[in-house]
């Protein structure tokens, strides 16, 4: 049922910054691996120059990070603000249990495979070897991630990092997951050289700012696999169908795999790209570029509609967070004091919540499971936007020509307002902002608990009339 009414009148249009963001699909179209297009693109994978690395939230950050981090001329950075996903990490001990699976399927290619000798032999020679204590755990990619990141906030902004740590100097808050609170500590050793003496803060299940769980948001889930609506709509369709039988072909297969089991070899090839950047993982050799392209579609599909622009309470969900960056900058504009840095550690849904609520990647025309083809050069990729240890920083400055701000996503400066500024003033972000910031009553997730009551008045409605029906039969 939807929830009609104020939480949904709430519209606060970011019109400037949402047609602003046109500008991240240039880097986004950059992606573009060069394979020739030979049957379909089947190419060695072995000996391929440029293999594809865009695999949704699977991708590795360092294919798609920016390097706009900066301190403009006469200015002073006064306080650093961030939300970061985990680093790479290790799948659930589910997946982990099904990826055994592949150890059978690879005895199932012959003769009349399309694939050439040398990836023949990988897919043959594959072997997993994770065990269920490696469930969620952070893989040590996911390490250097985040010890990367924080060394380069570091180096950038001494002003900021140089100072000691005090809870009033920089504050912390996590996830209870491990892999955030693994991330959280990584970073925080590589900027202060040292251990927290205390466990890092985690979220307060009150806390409507990083606690999303209310709104059903789960944190990126290896097992929450089934397709709903345009997503089931998508892979029933054609193109998902067309994926599975040139993968049925190149294995040289007479009748077609399952999609489950294709499933299975996209999800050896993306975590291990991921993990070994340079690496060519066996089970990636079976699909081409135009393959990968289609299954990308299917993630950026299910991440529209559980935590982006498809969902009706996309946006509204990041409000709280986002109010909090633009009070904490308030502050700082007021002269008030405030900590140097502020740092969050969760999960895709905290970090979509937020790009969600800035319109960032936001394209005109819905994504749809019928328009992949139409939607090809789409903003919502979220291969750019969440992929491994993404993040969205904030930094304020003083200048000498007055406060100025910059909001960057993965490290890319995002372009903000009528004159797509990257380092804009002050003045402009916060006028553009306050629409969010100064309603209290609408900035908060009392819509989910609204939408949670009343499913589950329904519900009790619903088994009222059923047993009415029963007493009068």
């Amino acid at each position: 049922m939807l929830v009609t009414g104020s939480v949904f009148t709430v519209t606060l249009l970011f019109s400037a910054m949402a047609a602003s963001t046109a500008e991240l699909t240039d880097w986004q179209q950059a992606s573009s691996s060069l394979w020739q297009r030979t049957d379909y693109g089947r190419m060695c994978y072995r000996t391929v120059q440029n293999p594809y690395m865009y695999f949704g939230t699977k991708t590795t950050y360092g294919a798609v990070a920016g390097n706009d981090l900066q301190t403009p001329p006469d200015c002073r950075p006064m306080q650093v603000w961030l939300v970061s996903r985990h680093g790479t990490r290790y799948p659930s001990r589910k997946k982990i249990e099904e990826l055994k699976k592949l150890n059978e399927l690879k005895t199932m290619i012959t003769d009349e495979s399309t694939m050439c000798p040398e990836d023949i032999v990988a897919i043959k020679n594959w072997n997993i070897n994770l065990t269920k204590d490696d469930h969620y755990m952070l893989q040590r990619q996911g390490v250097e991630e985040l010890k990367s990141l924080a060394v380069r906030l570091k180096r950038q902004f001494p002003q900021i990092f140089n100072n000691p740590y005090t809870e009033d100097n920089f504050k912390f808050l996590t996830s209870h997951k491990q892999r955030a609170k693994d991330s959280a500590t990584v970073f925080y050793q590589s900027v202060f050289n040292r251990n927290p003496e205390n466990e890092l803060p985690i979220v307060k299940t009150s806390d409507d700012r990083f606690y999303l769980y209310k709104c059903k948001q789960v944190e990126d889930d290896d097992d929450d696999t089934k397709g709903q609506g345009e997503v089931k709509k998508f892979e029933d369709g054609p193109l998902v169908r067309s994926v599975v039988s040139r993968v049925s072909m190149a294995m040289g297969l007479k009748t077609n795999l399952s999609y489950e089991n294709v499933s299975l070899m996209l999800e050896s090839c993306k975590y291990e790209k991921a993990w070994y950047i340079q690496s060519r993982p066996a089970w990636c050799a079976v699909f081409t570029q135009y393959d990968f392209e289609i299954l990308e579609y299917v993630d950026d599909l299910k991440y529209y509609y559980d935590n982006g622009y498809g969902n009706p309470i996309g946006e509204s969900m990041g409000c709280p967070i986002v109010k909090d960056l633009i009070d904490n900058f308030k502050n700082i504009s007021r002269g008030k004091q405030g900590p140097l840095g502020i740092f969050y550690f969760g999960h895709s849904p905290n970090v979509l919540s937020v790009v969600a609520r800035l319109g960032i990647g936001k394209d005109n025309t819905p994504l749809l499971g019928t328009n992949f083809e139409q939607m090809k050069n789409r903003k919502w990729r979220t291969s750019f936007i969440d992929p491994f240890a993404s993040n969205v920083i904030a930094v304020f400055y003083k200048c000498r020509d007055g406060n100025k701000a910059m909001i960057l996503l993965n490290e890319h400066g995002i372009p903000m307002g009528k004159d797509e500024c990257r380092t804009c003033p002050w003045e402009l972000i916060e006028a553009q902002f306050n629409a969010i910031t100064s309603n209290n009553q609408t900035c908060n997730l009392n819509m989910c608990k609204n939408c949670a009551a009343l499913s589950s008045i329904n519900l009790v409605i619903v088994i009222f009339a059923y047993v009415i029906h029963l007493l009068y039969i």
